[in-house]
């Protein structure tokens, strides 16, 4: 039986997200992808009683050691617990957008969130962006249902898995601040609380953020007392002069034969010295000097949401991650003869160039045109925010930290630009024409989904 388009649901799509991980989540099963070697390495030293990295923070590694613990070591334990949050994420997103759209588009737009190339391969590996988003949505779902409090508990505990969660706690604040503001001109109080100080109640709010991370990360320093390293990130220089961290399982292999990378300096007991270091030591101190990198245009941020080709750092794409079918070598080296395969891996996810140049202007041209036209309506705010939070920090950390902009940074950015490109094909008065609009973004996510699905056979 033909399965009509106004009998699908959220489950189908969340079902259909099931099925598509099924036939890559085991590529590759013999070794780990990017940066999975350094977390799943951080998750099995944690089962020893040891954390050597301190300049992250350490959700994803109890995460890891847990799942570990369960399911036993293997790839499927350290990345079925990704696939479960991304499925979180997708129904959240979901339920949120149903807050400011019809049920029918925010399930449109959750469908096109979920053939988001970034989002999809970021949702199958062991990396950090997915459940720190999860417990970020979870945060703005509760705000949302005026549970504050609880929605400060969650940015909290999501900030010990990915520090950029602040910029969905950016997103809570100025939503809060425009939504109070409109409020009191209107004489209106629709959150109804029993604590009638506004000032007192964020008060609250932010001091629920802070302990709910401080006394976490304080417990897990007084148990683990992560180990103090210098260089915190063991840096190599290329042949053309440019700079790569070492990978840890290579600075393993290097103890193991005798020759240390780095120098054993302290350990931490307590949340000030691990945030000390995470700071003035970690990725956000500007250890990795984004001076000696080969920057392509793919990190320059505004080239993200133009229609320009793509071009490679090295022939690797500098884009991004992604499979690529395997290639084999017979050749002679230093006299010796080598033949295999090279492993078919490669950083081939390219930014969905379907759904970003589309997603972003649409957005852009629906808050532009309500603004014009005066309707300050709750979907224009979200939207603005989202924007403003979600894509507008990244581009104040680019300027005036100095920070690569990796295209996977924009992750957050997704879904605001989904949703915005639903609502903005609302805006036609053409029947026609919106349908046509919603099929035309819908299918050109979907074939550059597949156009680069990450398992190239």
């Amino acid at each position: 039986m033909k399965l009509e388009l106004n009998k699908i649901t959220i489950t189908h799509v969340l079902l259909m997200y099931l099925v598509l991980h099924a036939f890559v989540i085991s590529f590759p099963e013999d070794w780990l992808v990017f940066d999975e070697g350094l977390f799943s390495w951080a998750s099995r030293t944690l089962l020893e009683g040891e954390d050597r990295t301190p300049y992250q923070m350490p959700g994803l590694h109890v995460i890891g050691a847990i799942s570990i613990s369960l399911m036993g070591d293997d790839w499927f334990s350290l990345r079925a617990p990704i696939v479960v949050f991304g499925l979180g994420v997708l129904f959240l997103f979901y339920l949120i957008s149903k807050e400011f759209t019809s049920e029918r588009n925010a399930l449109l737009a959750t469908t096109i969130f979920s053939f988001d190339t970034i989002f999809f391969f970021h949702s199958q590996l062991f990396l950090r962006d997915v459940p720190m988003m999860f417990f970020g949505f979870l945060a703005i779902y509760f705000y949302f249902k005026k549970k504050f409090y609880l929605a400060g508990f969650l940015i909290g505990v999501g900030a010990l898995i990915k520090e950029t969660i602040l910029f969905m706690l950016i997103f809570i604040v100025i939503y809060h601040i425009i939504v109070e503001i409109k409020n009191r001109k209107n004489n209106l109080d629709p959150h109804k609380s029993k604590l009638k100080n506004p000032f007192l109640k964020s008060v609250i709010f932010c001091i629920i953020v802070f302990v709910s991370f401080i006394i976490p990360l304080w417990i897990y320093d007084m148990v683990v007392t992560p180990i103090m390293y210098e260089p915190a990130i063991p840096i190599r220089v290329n042949a053309d002069g440019t700079e790569t961290a070492y990978s840890y399982p290579q600075i393993l292999v290097y103890e193991k034969r005798g020759y240390y990378l780095q120098e054993r300096i302290g350990e931490i007991t307590n949340p000030y010295e691990h945030l000390k270091f995470y700071f003035e030591n970690g990725l956000l101190s500007g250890a990795y000097d984004s001076s000696k990198r080969n920057i392509t245009q793919n990190y320059i941020p505004i080239n993200w949401i133009l229609p320009i080709p793509t071009d490679t750092e090295n022939g690797r794409g500098g884009i991004g991650m992604g499979f690529k079918k395997s290639q084999p070598f017979d050749e002679v080296k230093n006299g010796w003869p080598h033949k295999g395969e090279e492993l078919g891996v490669d950083r081939l996810g390219y930014p969905n160039l379907g759904l970003w140049p589309l997603g972003f202007w649409s957005t852009i041209s629906f808050i532009g045109y309500s603004f014009l036209k005066r309707d300050k309506s709750k979907t224009t705010i979200f939207l603005s925010i989202g924007l403003i939070a979600l894509y507008g920090s990244y581009l104040l950390l680019d300027i005036f930290n100095g920070r690569i902009m990796m295209p996977y940074y924009f992750i957050l950015t997704v879904p605001i630009i989904t949703l915005g490109a639903v609502c903005f094909m609302d805006i036609s008065k053409s029947r026609i024409l919106r349908y046509s609009g919603k099929i035309l973004i819908l299918s050109t996510t979907v074939t550059w989904f597949v156009f680069y699905f990450p398992v190239k056979l």
